[in-house]
């Protein structure tokens, strides 16, 4: 079985991927009216509005108190969910927004909806969130470490860009959302259902509910280098064994007992090297890791239509000779090529098509709950 990259998606409208990766991905902004024609949410405002109750669904609620003068002073106070049942009982008319994390674990319908974004490695794709706003509901300037699409799902929002920014940049000291002290708007646009908005990482934005809206943000992971070190030496460090030390026979020596000559640190520079080389050990440890959940999976309603990955579920693989190393929610596995392919790409399937190792596996998951059995 082969999985070949699309030339064009519908989403991207006559665009082929091939030009959208190479002048848009993490370069630049690219806004595609009707990306999704007749786009119609599959979600209500008020199954939203339940999930903030819920104790293990992540959830904020962004509550603005605008300055007439000047939009940048305006007051924000933001709750974490699990929200009180009477909470939006004394939510005002206007100017707030609820955000759910994970929204695909939760509804297949929009779990579908990652696989038109397929075109991106699984392993980077990370989750849809959904904000509902009143209008004026918004979250203030920002930027995000990771690429986001913006797609409009119901309602009008007023999107601006801004400039570029970094982990320097200056914030807004009187609350706990990051939001940006200072914003030079480059671009704005109104978004209708359907339309879809692409953000590189670090370009400032700023979205404002025109009226009632929901938007759907399809999120990217981007690990940051400080994750990846503390990460990767944490995983490695568990298989050391415990005489494995800093030697350093012959040194030379040297007049004064404080110096650290520079052969000890060329030494334990070797060390480090020799860890960070072992690329077998690396690709396995690269491949549980953006695999892992980040959240609990709540409940979900599975589709019906055969044995997949689970809603919930993160998959990846690396081709090996005898097949492939197959990871699953930070775990790994040897299967077939054919198996790991078709795992990730979340088709259904027929367990007799595989060998009785592969089916063997394909029950493992089962178990483990990574696979979901609509079997009829």
């Amino acid at each position: 079985m082969t999985n070949t990259l699309p030339t064009t998606l519908t989403h991207l409208g006559t665009m082929p991927v091939a030009e959208f990766i190479r002048d848009y991905w993490q370069q630049k902004p690219l806004l595609i009216r009707q990306a999704f024609p007749d786009f119609q949410t599959p979600i209500s405002a008020e199954e939203i509005a339940g999930l903030a109750l819920e104790e293990e669904v992540e959830s904020r609620l962004v509550v603005e108190e605008p300055d007439p003068n000047n939009p940048m002073a305006s007051a924000w106070r933001m709750e974490h969910g699990p929200l009180d049942d009477n909470v939006f009982d004394g939510l005002p008319a206007s100017h707030w927004t609820l955000l759910i994390q994970a929204v695909d674990q939760i509804f297949p319908t929009v779990h579908k909806l990652l696989n038109r974004f397929r075109f991106i490695p699984n392993w980077r794709l990370d989750d849809v969130m959904v904000s509902y706003a009143a209008a004026g509901g918004g979250v203030g300037p920002h930027f995000d470490y990771y690429d986001v699409f913006l797609l409009q799902a119901e309602g009008r929002r007023h999107w601006r860009l801004g400039q570029m920014a970094n982990a320097t940049s200056p914030l807004r000291d009187d609350t706990d959302m990051k939001i940006l002290t200072e914003f030079e708007t480059s671009a704005d646009w109104v978004l209708e259902p359907g339309d879809m908005l692409y953000i590189p990482p670090n370009l400032a934005h700023w979205g404002v509910a025109l009226d009632n809206c929901m938007t759907f943000s399809i999120g990217f992971r981007a690990p940051s280098h400080s994750d990846l070190l503390l990460e990767f030496s944490q995983a490695i460090s568990e298989d050391l064994a415990a005489d494995a030390r800093f030697t350093d026979p012959g040194f030379p020596p040297q007049d004064n007992p404080g110096l650290i000559h520079a052969s000890a640190i060329d030494q334990a520079a070797e060390i480090l090297r020799s860890l960070l080389d072992d690329k077998a050990k690396l690709a396995e440890w690269f491949g549980r890791y953006m695999t892992e959940p980040k959240r609990l999976a709540p409940t979900a309603d599975e589709p019906s239509d055969g044995l997949r990955l689970a809603a919930y579920s993160r998959a990846a693989y690396i081709p090996t000779e005898q097949g492939a190393q197959l990871f699953i929610n930070g775990e790994s596995a040897e299967c077939s090529l054919a198996l790991a392919q078709a795992i990730c790409s979340y088709v259904a399937l027929e367990p007799s098509d595989y060998s009785l190792d592969d089916q063997a596996l394909l029950e493992e998951a089962i178990a483990e709950g990574w696979l979901t059995d609509e079997r009829g």
